[in-house]
């Protein structure tokens, strides 16, 4: 959080936020922080979910899809995050300030007719701490994946579930 305001003062300095810009990121912070404080003091009820952090879109032709989002929703194209099959288009606030994204990616396992699915939603957890993020699940009786920022689980009914961090999971900054 330091970190987060020293860069947000730097911003308001060089002028590249203006004082509303900064006022309102600066709430908005104070308020990500307390919800996360309140999500670790009632971890027996859970984590506090801030937001869909990304859904995972599985279609015969990324392209197409990219396409689709980018003209007709105005969605952006996410810089460096396409590859062969896959990319990331953005939409919401501007990155840094809570917009999400969808990542797209072709489906190898099924044939071109198959029909499109989500393949999975992503979660931001608030106050983000991996080995608790672990250990609390890991004591509900779930055995986590994933990465470090991000972790992988299934529901009840095995649909794959992503829980991450803010900084862990962040098209925006690759």
């Amino acid at each position: 959080m330091e970190r987060f305001i020293a860069d947000l003062v730097k911003d308001f300095d060089s002028g590249k936020v203006d004082r509303r810009e900064f006022c309102q990121t600066v709430a908005l912070a104070a308020l990500v922080y307390a919800a996360g404080d309140a999500a670790h003091a009632q971890a027996s009820r859970g984590f506090k979910a801030l937001g869909i952090n990304h859904v995972g879109y599985l279609c015969p032709d990324f392209a197409k899809a990219r396409d689709f989002y980018t003209s007709v929703l105005g969605m952006q194209n996410a810089p460096g995050r396409e590859a062969q099959n896959r990319t990331s288009v953005m939409f919401g606030p501007e990155p840094g300030k809570g917009g999400q994204y969808i990542a797209i990616r072709n489906s190898t396992n099924a044939p071109p007719q198959s029909q499109t699915v989500v393949d999975h939603v992503c979660y931001t957890i608030a106050n983000w701490d991996e080995a608790r993020v672990r250990g609390a699940l890991k004591a509900k009786g779930i055995e986590p994946g994933g990465r470090e920022g991000s972790i992988n689980l299934l529901d009840p009914f095995n649909y794959y579930v992503q829980l991450a961090s803010a900084a862990g999971e962040n098209a925006f900054k690759r």
